[in-house]
């Protein structure tokens, strides 16, 4: 998830949380990927992301999640 490490060359997928696209592809790859897609349900569930602020798109993120998912 990109909360230690730079991620400047790398796409993001969830803006709110710092998620990659390239570290959801690989939770995807190693079956791991539910708990990342589970964080990131129970956060905005409870109200605490920025998606309007935060993602260029000014949208959530989850249905880029769900592309990424079907796409593998």
């Amino acid at each position: 998830m990109g909360c230690c490490g730079s991620n400047e060359n790398q796409e993001l997928l969830c803006y709110c949380f710092n998620i990659t696209k390239k570290s959801f592809i690989d939770a995807l790859n190693e079956g791991t990927s539910k708990v990342i897609k589970d964080f990131v349900v129970h956060q905005t569930k409870k109200n605490l992301c920025n998606c309007e602020e935060l993602n260029p798109s000014k949208q959530c993120c989850l249905k880029e999640f769900k592309k990424l998912e079907k796409s593998i």
